[in-house]
């Protein structure tokens, strides 16, 4: 190029050129997918190959990095219905911050052996103290609990609380008329400590209960009626297939490997109030809805715990009776003596179930606390 020759156009960016594609030719006609691919790899420079795995490679990491500071709701409440985390203090504040709104359910629960009632208020779940409570409160706590009255509120001294208990604490406000009061969570101070040395103790269910008195058995043998007045039939096609416990009037828990495979609720139906599975006049209740553990794995021992609810309500009697449940945070000592009711065989290896209602007798069990589920609130 000579000194008066005019400067030569400096050719335009292209992704083409950088990959050194400008020489591709692509046919007018339609091609053969796997010849323009070759041609491509032909023409693509070797050089360039370690920057598009590192690239590739740093992206990917990019992405995992994000998505775990994303997902991480460390210290925070993390929204079931959505990826979304919102702080301790966004949860029973009467907002709904989740898609769902479940940050404002589960405010109210009864903790530990004593049935402490406690609070979810502040970011932390804070022991009800005695102080200006009254019994129109009870029915609003066991209200929100999902029970639609209450059996008792007593008092307890503060320092026969389990020490986990007594590091927060709240009262009902004085200020509130008993008819404002429709969520505990809304209609508390925050207290250090509880001035009348009480605090409450609440008991929303008449439950584990038998009616008529009977001698407990022994060895497997088979049981009277109303000597487990909460054992459930479940039947798949009109055959029984588990056992369950009456919870309440409509709920039923049983183990989620009953209903894995199995969960249209028309094909199942309950009985209750009965001892034998050949001749019994026990009526038939429809199922309504079955909530299996949503962490619950077929090949794995963990959450294997369900829900059904049935159609229509099942009526108490001497022969009907809910199982109670366990309190929040309760601990049971290594060594607790239980009993296992059913309709299964009594012996390994046995050739078939029995086909009357039948315990094992006193067992022991390794203690495990009884912390929140998945499963939905009733």
């Amino acid at each position: 190029m000579g000194e008066n020759d005019p400067p030569a156009a400096e050719a335009p960016f292209s992704f083409r050129s950088l990959f050194g594609l400008d020489d591709l030719k692509i046919s007018p006609v339609a091609p053969d997918a796997d010849a323009v691919a070759a041609q491509i790899l032909s023409l693509l420079p070797l050089k360039f190959f370690p920057i598009i795995v590192i690239g590739t490679i740093a992206l990917i990491v990019a992405l995992a990095v994000g998505l775990g500071i994303h997902f991480d709701c460390s210290g925070k409440y993390r929204c079931r219905s959505s990826f979304k985390c919102i702080e301790m203090t966004a949860r029973c504040d009467g907002v709904s911050d989740c898609k769902d709104g479940e940050d404002e359910y589960r405010c109210v629960r009864v903790s530990g052996q004593n049935a402490a009632l406690q609070v979810f208020t502040a970011a932390a779940w804070r022991t009800m103290c005695a102080d200006d409570w009254k019994s129109h409160h009870a029915a609003v706590a066991c209200a929100q609990q999902g029970f639609p009255s209450y059996v008792s509120s007593d008092t307890l001294r503060v320092d026969l609380l389990e020490a986990r208990f007594r590091e927060h604490f709240v009262s009902i406000s004085h200020l509130l008329p008993g008819d404002k009061v429709t969520a505990l969570q809304h209609s508390v101070h925050l207290r250090e400590g509880c001035a009348s040395g009480h605090v409450v103790t609440l008991t929303c269910s008449a439950c584990g209960r038998r009616m008529r008195d009977s001698a407990r058995i022994v060895g497997g043998n088979a049981s009277s009626l109303a000597q487990w007045p909460w054992q459930a039939s479940l039947q798949f096609q009109g055959y029984h297939l588990c056992g369950g416990s009456l919870i309440t009037p409509v709920w039923i828990v049983t183990a989620a490997h009953c209903v894995y495979d199995l969960y249209l609720p028309k094909s199942w139906t309950i009985q209750v109030g009965l001892v034998s599975l050949l001749d019994s006049p026990a009526p038939s209740h429809l199922v309504e809805k079955i909530v299996r553990h949503s962490k619950y794995k077929p090949k794995r021992l963990g959450n294997d715990i369900a829900l059904m609810k049935l159609a229509g309500p099942a009526s108490f009697s001497e022969m009907i009776q809910p199982v109670c449940l366990p309190n929040s945070e309760e601990n049971f000592p290594d060594g607790k003596m239980c009993w296992t009711s059913g309709w299964g065989a009594t012996e390994d290896g046995a050739s078939r179930a029995p086909t009357s209602l039948a315990a094992t007798p006193p067992s022991t069990f390794r203690a495990r606390s009884t912390a929140s589920s998945n499963l939905s609130p009733l």
